[in-house]
C-alpha cells in the first residue's frame, strides 16, 4: 500500500505549446504502433508465412482491454511524467528488438508486450497536455489530442512506403521513440497526477466505475468507437474505395472543432449534439438515393468526429485534480479498446443487410451512446 499526498497541478495562465506540440507527436508515436504492422501486413507476411500476421495489430488492445484503469491508477502513484519517459523508453526497446525478426511467437510475444508502453502512453500524455495548457486552453488541447490517431495513422501511411521493408520501419519508430524521450526529459514537469493510491486493484476498479465524474469521459467515447471504426471499415464498400482515406480525415475537422467548441458549451453538450445529429444523419441517408449519400456522408464524419473531442475535453471539465485525470483516461483507454474490439463483428453483422444495416446499426449504436451519456451527466447534475 502507498499513500502520498497529491501533488497540485501545473498552474499558469500562459499555455506552454511547444510541449503541447510535442507531446502530441507522442500521440502520433503511440497511433504509429498500430500502424508500423496494420501497414506492413503484406511484407510480414512473407516473413512470418503460414502465421495469423493480422492478429500482431489487434494484439496491442489486449493491454488496454484488460488494464486500462490499471493504468490510470499507475500513473497516479508514480506522476505522468515517470510513467510517459519509461513507457517511451520501453515502447522505443521493443520496436528495436522486433527490427530483428524474431520467430512469430518471440514477435507476439513482443506485441502483446508492447500493448503496455502504448497504454501508458495514452493515459499519462493527455493528463501531462491538460496540465500544461492554461484553463482557456485546456479543451482546445483535448480536441487536439483527440486527433492523434488519425493522424498518426495518416503519417505512417505517407511515410512507410519510402522505408525499405518492415524491420527498418521498425528501427525508424524504435529511434523516434528515444528522440522522443530525450527531448521530453527536461521539459516534463514533475509531480503532475501523482497522488494517492491505496487499496487493491479490484477495489480501485469499483471505484473509478462507480463515480460518474470519473467513468462519464469514456461512457461518450465507448459507443463513439463502435460507430466510428465501424463506419471506417465497411462505408467505403459502400460509397467506393476512393472514399476511405478522406473519411478519417474530415473527421478530425469535428474532433479539433469539439475542442473550440468546448471553450463556449459544455462538452456534455458536445457530445450529445452528436449523437443526435448522427442518428438524424442516418436516418435521411436510408431514404436519399446513392447519388446523394455520397454527400451527406462526408459532413456526417465530421459531426461523428464531435464525440471524440468532446469525450476528452469533459474530463479535465468534470476532473479538475490531474491525479482523477489519470484515473479518467485509463477508463477511456480501457472502454475504448472494448468498443474497437466489438465493433467490427458488430458491423460485419449488419452491412449483411446492406447500406440500410449498416446505418441502423449507428443509428442504434448512437442512440444507446446518446442514453448513456444523458443519464451519467444527469446523475452528476443530482450530485453536484
Amino acid at each position: 500500500m502507498t499513500t502520498r499526498a497529491p501533488a497540485p497541478a501545473v498552474e499558469g495562465h500562459i499555455s506552454d505549446w511547444r510541449l503541447i506540440a510535442l507531446l502530441y507527436f507522442v500521440g502520433l508515436f503511440a497511433a504509429a504502433q498500430f500502424a508500423k504492422i496494420a501497414l506492413t501486413l503484406e511484407p510480414l507476411g512473407a516473413v512470418y508465412p503460414d502465421t495469423s500476421v493480422p492478429f500482431a495489430v489487434s494484439a496491442l488492445s489486449v493491454a488496454g482491454i484488460l488494464f486500462g484503469v490499471t493504468a490510470g491508477m499507475i500513473v497516479a502513484l508514480f506522476g505522468a511524467r515517470k510513467v510517459l519517459l519509461a513507457a517511451l523508453f520501453f515502447a522505443a526497446a521493443l520496436s528495436l528488438i522486433q527490427a530483428s525478426m524474431p520467430a512469430f511467437p518471440m514477435f507476439m510475444a513482443l506485441r502483446i508486450a508492447e500493448g503496455f508502453a502504448h497504454l501508458a502512453i495514452v493515459v499519462a500524455a493527455p493528463t501531462l497536455m491538460a496540465a500544461v495548457a492554461a484553463p482557456k486552453d485546456v479543451s482546445v488541447a483535448m480536441g487536439l489530442w483527440g486527433t492523434f490517431f488519425g493522424v498518426g495513422f495518416a503519417g505512417a501511411a505517407a511515410i512507410i512506403p519510402f522505408l525499405s521493408g518492415p524491420n527498418i520501419v521498425f528501427l525508424a519508430h524504435g529511434a523516434l521513440g528515444l528522440i522522443l524521450m530525450a527531448a521530453l526529459w527536461p521539459m516534463l514537469p514533475r509531480g503532475v497526477a501523482r497522488g494517492e493510491w491505496s487499496g487493491h486493484i479490484l477495489a480501485r476498479h469499483i471505484e473509478i466505475y462507480s463515480s460518474p465524474r470519473l467513468v462519464a469521459p469514456a461512457i461518450g467515447f465507448l459507443w463513439h468507437t463502435i460507430v466510428f471504426l465501424g463506419i471506417l471499415t465497411f462505408l467505403p464498400t459502400f460509397l467506393g474505395v476512393w472514399s476511405a482515406p478522406l473519411l478519417p480525415l474530415v473527421a478530425l475537422i469535428g474532433t479539433i472543432g469539439a475542442g473550440f467548441l468546448a471553450r463556449r458549451f459544455e462538452p456534455r453538450f458536445i457530445l450529445l449534439a452528436g449523437f443526435a445529429l448522427t442518428i438524424l444523419g442516418f436516418l435521411i441517408s436510408i431514404v436519399l438515393p446513392i447519388e446523394a449519400r455520397v454527400w451527406l456522408m462526408f459532413p456526417l464524419l465530421g459531426i461523428i468526429g464531435l464525440v471524440p473531442g468532446a469525450s476528452f475535453a469533459n474530463v479535465p471539465a468534470l476532473n479538475p485534480k490531474p491525479v482523477d485525470q489519470a484515473r479518467a483516461n485509463g477508463a477511456i483507454a480501457q472502454l475504448g479498446n472494448i468498443g474497437t474490439a466489438a465493433s467490427v463483428p458488430v458491423f460485419a453483422a449488419a452491412t449483411a443487410m446492406g447500406f440500410a444495416g449498416l446505418a441502423t446499426a449507428a443509428i442504434v449504436i448512437s442512440a444507446v451512446g446518446f442514453g448513456a451519456v444523458w443519464l451519467i451527466h444527469r446523475k452528476i447534475a443530482k450530485t453536484a
